[in-house]
């Protein structure tokens, strides 16, 4: 099937939803009724976390039935979609999810358990409690980590739900040594990958009040062990993930150039390192390095650190000369400063403090012995 048919499909108003969206080389699966239709997909689990579940929204009127890279040089390129964020957890890949959970659990309780001897083995429950707002994020984690811990997860919002404290998210029921057992590791994971989302979400709504409909994206900037959590956490609140790893896009730094010596030799050994699977970016501080690495083939281009009085300008006479470029920028953006930075030119703004710096969101687990569960106080600083 051709990307043209399948484009017609997505956009005939049949109950079609786009499985994966690949934000990089615009690769789609869509699903319709009794069977998928597949453009390209990419068969590198790593590049799984480039993708989006999503259902395809109507185009605005005007636009064509394509969905190819070929794009408008006025607008950023662009899928109009909206996440559906419950299906994200099909990302994951099973044999990873347990290897991390058990990697978590056992640097809590490597050795002897004392308090278990206390707390005992008796049938017990507990609610989680949400104390913040924000977004609800990490219920594949939390239920993996209490599933390896023979407890059993009940949720009673979905994941991606608003969270307005204080509200009782879910309850968990098993021994109770096993419940304390899991109760740290499994708050820690969900407060954390739950405050991700919110920021995403944050930057995103940002993005689009400024009438912007380019993509809103995370980085490699993550905390070393927890990828998957944090990768997972920009989806969920309606951001790309970016790359994975380093195996997911060929990216040309600073120092890469430097190293090779110069921007066209760096990119010509990239391209001939991607061949025709990955994509290749160049990192550029300048406008003439941003013409060097286009004209030596270069897929994007990483306008990094610039400020937006110059960002924009050089942008526009990027886009003019290589209209099929796509134009990130990056570098000391915040969710203050996010508007500034959006541009008819600019097609992906990433954003390292999305992951980097996000605080985390406030959950509780409280055993209770009665079928009415208290509710925790909130101690607002």
């Amino acid at each position: 099937m051709t990307l043209e048919n399948t484009s017609n499909i997505m956009l005939s108003g049949e109950k079609s939803k786009l499985l994966l969206c690949n934000t990089y080389d615009f690769s789609f699966v869509i699903k319709i009724p009794n069977h998928i239709c597949t453009y390209r997909e990419t068969k590198d689990p790593s590049q799984m976390f480039s993708m989006l579940i999503s259902k395809v929204s109507h185009p605005q009127p005007g636009a064509s039935g394509s969905l190819g890279p070929e794009q408008p040089t006025h607008q950023p390129r662009q899928l109009q979609v909206t996440m559906d964020a419950e299906g994200l957890a099909l990302l994951l890949p099973p044999v990873t999810l347990a290897a991390l959970v058990d990697s978590w659990l056992r640097e809590d309780c490597p050795g002897l358990n004392y308090a278990a001897l206390v707390s005992g083995a008796g049938p017990s429950q507990a609610a989680l409690w949400a104390k913040s707002p924000g977004v609800l994020a990490g219920q594949p984690f939390f239920d993996a980590i209490f599933t390896q811990l023979n407890c059993q997860v009940s949720w009673f919002l979905p994941e991606g739900s608003k969270l307005v404290p204080v509200a009782r998210v879910a309850e968990v029921r098993g021994p109770a040594h096993r419940l304390l057992l899991g109760e740290r590791v499994a708050l820690n994971t969900l407060a954390r990958c739950s405050g991700i989302a919110s920021a995403a979400a944050a930057a995103v709504e940002a993005a689009r009040g400024a009438g912007w409909t380019g993509h809103v994206a995370g980085t490699r900037k993550t905390t070393p062990g927890f990828r998957l959590v944090e990768k997972y956490g920009l989806l969920v609140g309606g951001a790309a993930s970016h790359r994975y790893d380093l195996g997911g896009l060929v990216m040309v730094k600073d120092n890469h150039v430097v190293a090779a010596g110069g921007v066209e030799k760096a990119v010509r050994a990239a391209r001939q390192a991607a061949d025709f699977a990955l994509k290749v970016e160049v990192e550029c501080s300048s406008l003439q390095e941003a013409v060097q690495a286009a004209e030596a083939g270069a897929d994007l281009v990483l306008l990094d650190n610039f400020k937006p009085e110059e960002l924009h300008p050089t942008a526009t006479v990027l886009k003019a000369q290589f209209p099929s470029v796509a134009v990130e920028a990056s570098g000391g953006i915040t969710l203050d400063n996010l508007p500034q930075f959006c541009g008819p030119h600019i097609d992906v703004i990433s954003m390292g403090m999305l992951t980097q710096a996000a605080p985390a969101l406030d959950f509780s687990l409280k055993l209770f012995a009665k079928e009415a569960a208290p509710v925790p106080k909130i101690h607002w600083s």
